[in-house]
């Protein structure tokens, strides 16, 4: 079965012991034409999905596969207990598998280790009752038949204080993102969690910085959002979040642009990952690097060939602009940042340093406002 994509968070020592536990989930689509499994559907397309009343989120029917079952044996019972609904065997079809790693809430040193298992699915629709454990009934686990548009905007929206509930939260958005035919985005509950969690693993300043880029960003996106709708506030915000999430590696240099790139990459996220390589980077070109090109030549060329591979857009140049003129220490100017770094370095290309300044003056037609009225 082909990987959708791989959710590790890599929050744990890979020295750690596993525990595996896999899963079997149904998709099942309902569309104006009759029941059929094809990528992409359309937003209004409906799907049949546990909803957690009592959580406020969907997610796809399916849990653990029990040792004494196959795959498709715990897809027919799993269908059957979360939602009350019975799985027409000759219909189950393979969509893809997400393998998912981060540390056990239950055990230290330990890490949570699961393969889920997609299948594409047709229900006797007879049905029956449910039969819930007692964590699914304290959830509210009942069976909606929703628009997958509606899912997406109520999943991408959750919250959580529990890492392990946001992680599988998150895993099925970005399933139903791929339904879709969309490029797989985290939430900002799900950035700002991965944010913390790579703080803790390289404390810094990194992280203060961050948090400011993505305020400056949402507010910015919000404005040209007002004026022209064209941007995105929340996916703005998320992209700031994260846009240097490869210094949890440690303190780096070019090393964190591909680092991060690599991480988000591998979890789905093309677009954000696009975003930590690109914020370092104006004027598409590594000639300009303000700092060590601490990479091998392999990765060097790997950095050099997807930024030729890009045609920037309003997020690259976004994060771009704010990466420099938002400090750790609250500074919000771009002329004092741009100096603060020539200063550290010894040097600032002018090419780059002329870019931000055209970069500010483009967000400013695009908002019809003042850059500093509006990021204070």
């Amino acid at each position: 079965m082909q990987t959708l994509f791989t959710l590790d968070i890599k929050n744990y020592d890979p020295k750690w012991e596993y525990s595996k536990r896999d899963s079997a989930r149904g998709i099942i689509v309902f569309t104006e034409d009759g029941r059929k499994a094809s990528v992409p559907f359309k937003p209004d397309d409906k799907i049949a999905l546990v909803y957690a009343k009592n959580r406020g989120y969907y997610k796809f029917p399916g849990g653990g596969i029990h040792s004494d079952e196959n795959k498709a044996e715990a897809l027919v019972r799993e269908v059957s207990e979360e939602v009350g609904l019975s799985v027409i065997p000759e219909t189950v079809k393979e969509f893809g598998v997400v393998p998912r790693f981060q540390k056990s809430a239950k055990f230290d040193g330990v890490i949570f280790d699961q393969e889920s298992f997609y299948y594409f699915c047709d229900v006797d629709s007879k049905g029956h009752g449910q039969n819930l454990d007692a964590y699914e009934a304290e959830a509210g686990f009942e069976l909606q038949v929703v628009t997958i548009k509606e899912a997406l905007e109520k999943n991408m929206g959750f919250t959580s204080d529990d890492p392990f509930e946001l992680a599988m939260i998150v895993r099925d958005t970005s399933v139903l993102q791929l339904l879709l035919g969309k490029s797989v985005e985290p939430s900002r509950a799900f950035a700002e969690y991965v944010l913390s969690e790579s703080a803790a693993l390289n404390p810094g300043p990194w992280e203060l910085h961050s948090k400011a880029v993505a305020r400056a960003a949402e507010k910015i996106a919000k404005a040209v959002a007002e004026n022209d709708g064209s941007m995105n506030p929340d996916k703005a915000y998320v992209y700031g979040l994260l846009h240097d999430i490869g210094r949890r590696a440690g303190y780096t240099y070019m090393a964190h642009v591909i680092d991060g790139y690599e991480y988000l990459s591998n979890m789905g996220f093309e677009n954000a990952a696009r975003i930590c390589l690109t914020h370092s980077f104006n004027l598409q070109t590594t000639e300009d690097y303000i700092g060590k090109i601490d990479i091998s030549e392999e990765r060097l060329e790997k950095v050099k060939n997807l930024l030729t591979s890009y045609e920037y857009d309003d997020y690259d140049r976004l994060i771009q602009l704010l990466d420099s003129t938002c400090g750790a220490d609250g500074t919000q100017n771009l002329e004092l940042r741009m100096g603060d770094v020539k200063t550290r370095y010894g040097y600032y290309p002018q090419g780059k340093w002329d870019k931000n300044f055209e970069l500010k003056a483009y967000f400013e037609k695009l908002m019809g406002r003042d850059f500093y009225e509006v990021i204070k």
